[in-house]
């Protein structure tokens, strides 16, 4: 029963440590995301930036508020990147301290195992020493 018990609670731990590693999973999954649309954005300068060269001075007195507002964005991604790396090192530490919670159990449920073995070993050849004794005994007593 106590074997039992003991392997609920490993499935338990297991749940949460897979339960971590999905939530890290989702945020190293949106910090892609982040880094990706900022390479988007610098590349979408860049061409804005080649493409005004084109444009007579009159009319690129709309770059300055576009190149404005492009660097308000990138600021708002750094920021959220720089959110998302913090979160990621929490989560990053709650699954480090999960998998720390699970081990020592695990490593009970083995010893216990290995304990059960030996005992279901002892008494098996308890059973067998019975049985060979009792063998002895009845062949003594056909002798005599």
């Amino acid at each position: 029963m106590v074997k039992k018990d003991l392997q609920s609670l490993i499935r338990l731990r297991k749940w949460e440590v897979d339960e971590k590693q999905r939530g890290l999973a989702v945020l190293l999954r949106k910090e892609e995301a982040i880094i990706e649309r900022q390479v988007a954005l610098e590349e979408e300068i860049r061409r804005e930036v080649a493409h005004t060269s084109e444009v007579p001075a009159e009319q690129q007195f709309t770059f300055a508020a576009y190149l404005e507002r492009c660097g308000g964005y990138r600021e708002e991604l750094e920021d959220t990147l720089n959110e998302v790396r913090r979160l990621g090192e929490v989560a990053q530490e709650e699954l480090s301290e999960a998998f720390r919670q699970l081990k020592p159990i695990e490593e009970t449920q083995k010893l216990r195992d290995v304990e059960g073995e030996k005992q279901e070993s002892r008494q098996e050849q308890e059973d067998l020493d019975e049985v060979g004794l009792n063998l002895h005994r009845r062949r003594k007593q056909r002798i005599l």
